[in-house]
């Protein structure tokens, strides 16, 4: 019987491991004064700053193939300096560096990756930063969420270019209804941020909805990749304050299942 009995405890041990594992837990709120760091920084310069968002579905093309370096290769192509980055993954499945170091590496760019959340106590899915120029200050803030699928966060970035300092804004959304919630935090973070800034992600939010036009529809706000490329875009974002537009460009789903989008910038002086 007592055999039986430390069979049957550490089974329901076991069990309890793999559900608890299992279980996502939210990313915690974090900030520092410097990103992890590439052999050498880019000198930044106030003429030409070029911001992309690509949301790489952990790398999975719609040809279900995974290979990161497509991912890199059309942010090489479009010759980032700032990328925002959303969907990827940690170390648990996908390699053994997360999905910002791996594509930092590629472009020989600093990186930094927030998870959203962990899964078998390994971070496992969120945003990230990647930069070719340095980064002075970071923080990472959860957002708002209401269930273990909703978990999202924001990165918030301060970068000095010349004689003044561009804030950065990276998030992701999530599709659900608490989705108003989590873009009403964000719009009211970025309105505080000092300018010039640029918010860069994937919003699950079209121009129609109703809270993103209304600030849309103050002038200090730009939508930068319908100005710089004039078609409406879909739920990819690149909106800046303090900035001006010189051009874009965009990659089409194919890489991934979302396309990614650019802006060259400079700062208005």
């Amino acid at each position: 019987m007592r055999k039986i009995s430390g069979y049957l405890s550490f089974a329901v041990l076991l069990i309890f491991v793999v559900v608890d594992a299992n279980t996502p837990v939210p990313g915690i709120a974090a900030y520092g004064e410097n990103i992890n760091a590439p052999g050498n920084w880019t000198e930044a310069n106030t003429d030409r700053i070029v911001v992309a968002t690509y949301n790489i579905r952990r790398s999975k093309g719609e040809d279900n193939e995974r290979d990161i370096t497509r991912a890199a290769d059309v942010l090489r192509d479009a010759e980032a300096d700032i990328i925002g980055l959303n969907e990827l993954s940690g170390t648990l499945f996908y390699g053994l560096a997360d999905q910002a170091a791996q594509i930092g590496g590629m472009l020989q760019a600093g990186w930094l990756f927030a998870p959203a959340y962990e899964l078998f106590y390994q971070p496992h899915f969120g945003n990230g930063l990647v930069s070719r120029f340095s980064v002075s200050s970071w923080q990472i803030h959860p957002l708002f969420a209401e269930q273990d699928s909703s978990y999202r966060n924001m990165i918030i970035a301060t970068i000095p270019i010349a004689d003044t300092t561009l804030t950065t804004l990276t998030t992701h959304l999530d599709r659900s209804a608490v989705r108003d919630r989590q873009l009403e935090q964000v719009l009211a973070r970025f309105a505080s941020l000092p300018s010039p800034a640029v918010l860069i992600g994937d919003l699950n939010t079209r121009v129609d909805d109703d809270r993103l036009s209304a600030f849309l529809g103050n002038p200090a706000y730009t939508d930068a990749i319908f100005t710089a490329l004039g078609q409406t875009h879909d739920v990819e974002w690149i909106i800046s304050k303090g900035l001006h537009v010189k051009s874009g460009g965009s990659q089409p789903a194919g890489v991934s299942d979302h396309p990614a989008y650019w802006v060259e910038f400079s700062i208005d002086r």
